[in-house]
């Protein structure tokens, strides 16, 4: 399996199967990964393979460049279906995510309205109060959760740091 390391903090268009016209955002640095999980079979490699050395882009970073690319969308094409969170890890542990959903709807609803908002996540961030209240504000959480079997778990998606299903 080859690896991906997304352009950050926007990437795309890019045609998904599931989603439509899927316009990226990648929280994470562009020149690695961040997550709280080292899933064998993860797309961006292993964890101690692509550690990034840059930080993670702010918030006003990722806000600007997504206006600028919807701008850009709007004036050329193509329209978006979704707006997704998605990169070279976990987007939920970036420090600022509730304010970026919060901001990324005012501009999905400015732009494109018709427009969803997808979040793929590992779900180990759930537990946070204002990822959580961000997360119930999306159209389209797509949650994983490879098992409930803690040991497979450990297996396969190798948790970093503390970790319980229960």
């Amino acid at each position: 399996m080859s690896t991906i390391i997304y352009p950050s903090p926007i990437f795309g268009p890019v045609h998904s199967r599931r989603l439509g016209v899927s316009l990226g955002i990648n929280l994470l640095p562009a020149d690695g990964k961040v997550c709280s999980f080292d899933c064998v079979y993860c797309e961006c490699g292993l964890n101690a393979d692509y550690r990034a050395k840059t930080p993670m882009p702010t918030y006003e970073k990722v806000i600007k460049a997504l206006e600028n690319k919807l701008i850009d969308m709007k004036a050329n094409g193509p329209q978006p279906d979704v707006l997704t969170f998605a990169g070279n890890g976990e987007p939920t542990c970036h420090p600022d995510f509730a304010r970026i959903i919060h901001d990324t709807l005012i501009l999905r609803n400015r732009y494109f309205p018709h427009a969803k908002v997808s979040v793929l996540s590992n779900s180990t961030f759930i537990k946070r109060p204002d990822v959580f209240e961000a997360l119930k504000k999306v159209d389209n959480n797509i949650m994983k959760l490879d098992t409930v079997d803690e040991a497979y778990i450990r297996m396969l998606d190798r948790p970093v740091g503390n970790y319980s299903v229960a």
